[in-house]
């Protein structure tokens, strides 16, 4: 089962694997095991080490992808 969210911590609290891609072009850029047992706390330590690690790894992307709007923006005006 596949199940997509943009939720860290619901990915966590949900899924046996989590796979984080890429800005453009979607690529794999993680993929993560979840190995805490059912039923899930919301509050245990490891979906706290989880939700972490998600989070360094999608801070790089998000920049990236901030910074290709604004160039696209700049150059939509330059064109005008």
């Amino acid at each position: 089962m596949v199940f997509v969210t943009h939720h860290i911590d619901e990915a966590v609290y949900l899924a046996d694997r989590v796979v984080v891609l890429t800005a453009r072009p979607g690529r794999i850029l993680d993929s993560v095991p979840i190995g805490m047992p059912r039923p899930r706390s919301v509050i245990a330590a490891e979906l706290d080490r989880h939700r972490a690690h998600f989070i360094d790894r999608l801070r790089a992307e998000v920049a990236k992808a901030f910074e290709e709007q604004e160039l696209v923006e700049m150059l939509d005006t330059r064109t005008k």
